[in-house]
């Protein structure tokens, strides 16, 4: 009788984060004869369809037994929406401090964010998941059509710091799991945390101080459970998403007109680029690439032009803000509101004429917007259960610029910090920081367990970046 071959039998994990799912309709400039300004941030839902195929391949391939898809925070972007200016609203509060009033306006931008097309298209993708159901491409009718996943499925999705309000209330997170077709209850988690393979996922929020409520960055070592005021309480990154890169838009529109941006090149260029403003990294270079002049589309000195009196209205809106000026005590110099007071002067006495008025308004939009943080990986290597060889793998997103970076080694083995990246456009800037461009970029890493064969742990990282030249 011939004996019996073991099958092998893996569980994958697959991380993926900052999909960034975004309200747009609120964004579109119209003008006369059906012309229209109109920027589309969300991408496209077959690249999730596809990446969901190849999942399934895989776990098929690999006789896997279950196969978790692990969303690592900012699914939903609550903060990029100008729907905040419907009202004087905004969700600078403790989740605990959530009225009722801030509740029903951010499920109104949450169905807002699902009502999108791609968004909704991507969604179905993602409940059908949860089904253990997702569509197969047959080549011979050249359509997509459904099909039972291989394997068992389990949807995980953690909170970031542009989603912090999927977790504000119950009705909040019953909508979102009703979205992705999950099930369960209660808070949605901050980390997953996994033993075969030994890995831990966080968002990456943690490791920003700029963006997450408790500074971590002068601690020796950073423990699993992190001080929850960190996710609960509001940061300064949430004010400067919304009331200054989603503010600056409506301003602008304010200041000019939809008939007007929509007739004038160079205001239509710079409305554009104000939409474009998340993907830009490092985002502290705001008003340099809002005065990039490298791709002809207007001089530097017309780009500050019509920029000047949007930035004055910009400063004299936020200038007595609460919040803002509690965190720029936090983060900064105590006289830091003086460098308000400085741009203001600067803006008033000379404008687009004055070149050290702009060059001295680039450096501090960089320390407005927050400067540059420390390195995430930096961070990573004082994670206690790294420090302990409790896991090899540290996967973040948040920053949306993908790596793996060898945190230790040592008779135990190698340790790795993995950035996750992001699922949408990122516009790179050049080593001066001057100059800006635009590409697609999509990354997602896939843990597998041991397996009765090897008796090993694995992972696969992949990201791709496409760009097409008209």
């Amino acid at each position: 009788m011939a004996s019996m071959v073991p099958v092998t039998m893996v569980t994958m994990i697959a991380v993926i984060s900052d999909l960034h799912l975004e309200e747009e309709a609120s964004d579109v400039v119209r003008g006369d004869g059906g012309k229209e300004v109109v920027f589309r941030r969300n991408l496209d839902a077959k690249a999730y369809r596809s990446f969901v195929s190849h999942m399934a391949d895989e776990a098929q391939r690999r006789k896997a037994r279950q196969f978790e898809l692990v969303i690592a925070g900012d699914l939903f972007d609550f903060s990029r929406t100008t729907l905040w200016f419907d009202d004087d609203l905004r969700p600078y509060v403790a989740l605990r401090e959530v009225s009722p009033e801030l509740e029903a306006k951010t499920l109104k931008i949450l169905e807002a964010i699902a009502r999108e097309p791609a968004v909704k298209e991507t969604l179905e993708i993602f409940r059908a998941l949860s089904a253990g159901k997702y569509n197969v491409y047959d080549e011979q009718s050249q359509k997509w059509t459904e099909n039972d996943f291989p394997c068992k499925v389990k949807l995980t999705c953690l909170a970031g710091n542009h989603d912090r309000l999927i977790n504000a209330s119950s009705p909040v997170r019953e909508r979102v799991r009703e979205l992705l077709g999950m099930e369960g209850s209660g808070a949605f988690p901050h980390y997953a945390l996994f033993d075969d393979p030994a890995a831990l996922v966080r968002h990456g929020h943690e490791y920003d101080p700029n963006n997450f409520a408790v500074d971590l960055s002068g601690e020796k070592s950073i423990p699993l459970d992190v001080d929850q005021a960190g996710y609960a309480e509001a940061n300064f990154g949430d004010f400067i998403t919304i009331d200054i890169a989603v503010r600056l838009p409506h301003l602008f529109r304010r200041k000019y007109g939809d008939q007007q941006i929509v007739a004038d090149d160079v205001l239509r260029a710079l409305y554009l680029r104000l939409l474009q403003f998340d993907d830009v990294r490092p985002q502290s270079a705001l008003l340099d690439y809002m005065l990039d002049d490298s791709h002809g589309k207007f001089s530097t000195e017309q780009g500050w032009e019509r920029l000047v009196p949007v930035l004055q209205d910009l400063l004299a809106e936020i200038h007595d803000n609460k919040f803002f000026h509690e965190w720029l005590r936090k983060r900064a110099k105590p006289w830091a509101p003086v460098e308000l007071e400085v741009a203001r002067g600067l803006l008033e006495l000379g404008g687009w004429k004055n070149r050290p008025a702009r060059e001295a308004a680039r450096k501090i939009t960089r320390f407005m917007m927050g400067g540059e943080p420390e390195g995430p990986q930096l961070f990573a290597m004082r994670e206690e259960l790294i420090a302990n060889n409790k896991v090899r793998l540290v996967l973040a997103g948040h920053t949306h610029a993908p790596e793996v970076c060898l945190v230790k080694s040592d008779e135990h083995g190698d340790s790795f910090y993995i950035n996750t990246g992001t699922w949408r456009d990122v516009i790179p800037s050049t080593p001066d920081g001057r100059t800006f461009g635009r590409i697609r970029a999509l990354t997602y890493v896939v843990l597998y367990a041991k397996t009765e064969q090897t008796g090993t742990n694995s992972f696969d990282y992949w990201t791709g970046l496409t760009k097409d030249w008209e």
